[in-house]
């Protein structure tokens, strides 16, 4: 089973769809049974080869799902590609089991602060422990924003059962520096290791099998706590199914864009918009305890490269004016509120003399999170702000209550309908 990222990131992408789909494309021939084959293997920096580097696209939205499972099936049988469409959906069923548990986001977020005053926290961070293989791949993730998905389930493993770190405080390091850091996935995923998403069944990291699917590299033989038993805690609160926004007016609008979702030319949109706003990429901050910030700063940068060519995509396909949101972050954010982003969007409205903005859907996270505050502040002025949901989302997710098997029971069927 492959957590955390399904599918592996790669420190030289350029965030634009033009780069995703480039790469979607020479994937294509590797999604079937060689992907089956090899994607386990961690074989060092740099040879990540048999994967298809493609998460931090999806994870911004700059391909869909939809197109990538589309792209495979064109190509391979199910029967061949089925390691790869499942670890697709694996994205999509954390996606949406957060979404109905969201408490489990805010519970986390308040327990991760207190990771920053600890030495043994620091000193796995960056890497001097007594233990090889967690060492490179503390240095590797630092290094680069990835780790292999499988490196990344022994990491975590380590960390929680061997040195006895707070699951919650790896779960930050891990969002702080991932290219592809997703809220659901990452913070499930840790759980998930942890022994807390499937209740008593949890992930232990050996040294047999990390000697085997590193090709040698590593063998941390005694060094391993291979016995451990998994985390207990009560169960999590049952699922609670989404409130999904109602659909926007037929009125003229501006269109928001932030970095869950740079596929701004498939929205469901009832007229194109009078003109496109870009958001900050800082808006994915979350504030862990002054003066930390869990999120390394390049990763705005990262944002702000997908946001720039959505905003030129969105900008050419609506024929509409396009203006970038900059919004002065270190200055005014404060617990998560962006009040000078806020601001202006209350000038862009007034500059068109319109009162209402759509964005696509908000999932829970750090965006969803600062942009509540941003729309209060709208709010308050007479600006409505309006969401749009992906139909593979609003089909898929409902269906993420209980564990990933009887989830996985409807990929067949959702195959055939893909929206």
């Amino acid at each position: 089973m492959d957590l955390f990222a399904e599918i592996d990131s790669d420190a030289e992408q350029k965030m634009t769809r033009a780069q995703g789909l480039a790469m979607l494309k020479a994937f294509l021939p590797l999604a079937g049974r060689a992907y089956a084959g090899e994607r386990n293997f961690d074989k060092g920096r740099g040879q990540h080869l048999s994967v298809s580097r493609l998460s931090p696209f999806i994870r911004r939205r700059l391909i869909s799902e939809t197109e990538i499972l589309q792209a495979v099936q064109s190509r391979h049988a199910f029967s061949a590609s089925e390691k790869f469409i499942s670890e697709i959906f694996w994205r999509t069923y954390f996606k949406g089991w957060l979404e109905m548990r969201p408490s489990i986001w805010s519970e986390w977020l308040a327990s991760a602060s207190s990771a920053y005053e600890d030495e043994n926290y620091l000193k796995a961070c960056q890497g001097k422990t007594e233990i090889a293989c967690f060492n490179e791949w503390a240095e590797e993730l630092r290094e680069t924003g990835y780790l292999h998905n499988h490196a990344r389930m022994w990491f975590a493993s380590i960390w929680i059962f061997t040195l006895k770190l707070p699951w919650q405080w790896g779960a930050a390091f891990f969002l702080q520096w991932l290219r592809d850091g997703d809220p659901a996935s990452n913070t499930l995923s840790w759980r998930w290791v942890a022994g807390l998403h499937s209740r008593g069944k949890h992930y232990l990291a050996k040294a047999d099998n990390i000697e085997r699917f590193t090709n040698g590299r590593f063998a941390p033989y005694g060094v391993l706590d291979e016995g451990a038993l998994p985390i207990m805690a009560s169960d999590p609160p049952p699922a609670t199914e989404p409130a999904w926004p109602s659909a926007p007016p037929q009125n003229k609008y501006l269109l928001l864009l932030h970095a869950e979702d740079c596929l701004v030319e498939e929205l469901s949109l009832p007229a194109a918009p009078e003109a496109v706003l870009v958001l900050p990429g800082s808006l994915g901050n979350m504030a862990l305890g002054e003066p930390h910030q869990l999120r390394d700063k390049s990763l705005d940068n990262l944002d702000d490269e997908a946001l720039s060519d959505a905003g030129a995509r969105a900008a050419a396909h609506y024929n509409c004016p396009i203006h970038v949101v900059q919004g002065q972050t270190e200055d005014s954010f404060a617990g998560g509120i962006y009040q000078d982003i806020a601001k202006k969007l209350v000038e862009f409205a007034s500059q068109y003399q319109l009162g209402n903005m759509i964005s696509s859907y908000l999932p829970v996270g750090p965006i969803q999170q600062n942009m509540a505050q941003i729309t209060k502040s709208l709010g308050a002025e007479g600006i409505e702000c309006h969401q749009l949901v992906r139909g593979y989302d609003r089909i898929c997710w409902p269906h993420a209550k209980r564990g990933f098997f009887p989830f996985k029971e409807n990929i067949p069927k959702w195959l055939k309908t893909l929206p």
